[in-house]
């Protein structure tokens, strides 16, 4: 598929951080013998509810594993995320939401290890709008973004991908890509191209302003025979020829 750069999520059933050490030991001989250049490590680190304590502590213990991990596999960053998703995101959570990220953020600083935070739908920091309010926050140069226009206009983001990255450009240092559409107000993931995403502009914007990192194809989209690898494969196919457009 002539593909040279990966993340690393999950294999054989665990996320990369929870695999035993004979299953990371497995997993660093197939990439090594893979010559694949490994990006992020795609840690899970607080997908959990934001007012649970020892979940937390559980959490941090992941994002810890995490940081031991990334050098192993040639790279610095590791994923961070916002805590399950609130009903109602009043001040009072998100100082507590702020409040918990304190610890990730000052760990990552400490050991010298990047920060790729990810915005999510399922997660209290969703939106470009979301994401200004974090780093008007935190301006730690360890707290960087991995920017998901998908997951942005998945979460309710009024503005379209290349506006909303214009908000946050500053703090970029990966890109995620899936597309998504509702259909009777029902969200559904679709192949890039398909969906509501206008990639095209997006992809513009990031060749105007110099964008020299990874553009990560993040497959959510399942076709009907339910198979990942076709659904990968179809869409690699729209991410391409969205960048071709863009790029001319």
């Amino acid at each position: 598929w002539d593909i040279h750069h990966i993340e690393l999520h999950s294999a054989w059933g665990a996320n990369v951080c929870d695999l035993s050490d004979a299953d990371l030991s497995r997993a660093l001989r197939i990439v090594r013998g893979s010559g694949v250049t490994v990006t992020v490590i795609d840690a899970l680190t607080l997908r959990c509810d934001l007012d649970d304590d020892d979940e937390y502590a559980r959490h941090m213990n992941h994002m810890r594993r995490s940081i031991r991990v990334a050098p192993l596999f040639g790279t610095n960053v590791v994923r961070l995320f916002s805590f399950w998703k609130e009903d109602d995101m009043t001040d009072e959570k998100w100082e507590r939401v702020f409040e918990k990220l304190e610890l990730p953020i000052r760990l990552a600083e400490a050991e010298g290890v990047t920060i790729g935070f990810e915005n999510v739908s399922s997660g209290n920091i969703g939106t470009s709008h979301d994401l200004e309010r974090l780093f008007s926050h935190f301006d730690s140069p360890a707290l960087q973004l991995i920017w998901d226009p998908g997951n942005a206009l998945a979460a309710g983001d009024d503005r379209s991908a290349a506006e909303g990255y214009a908000k946050v450009k500053d703090r970029v240092i990966n890109v995620h890509v899936k597309d998504v559409g509702f259909i009777d107000g029902a969200r559904h993931w679709l192949p890039i191209g398909a969906g509501d995403v206008d990639y095209v502009p997006f992809f513009r914007a990031l060749k105007d302003d110099g964008y020299d990192g990874v553009v990560a194809l993040e497959t959510h989209y399942r076709p009907e025979s339910g198979s990942r690898i076709e659904g990968s494969r179809e869409s690699l196919e729209g991410l391409r020829a969205a960048i071709a457009e863009a790029t001319g």
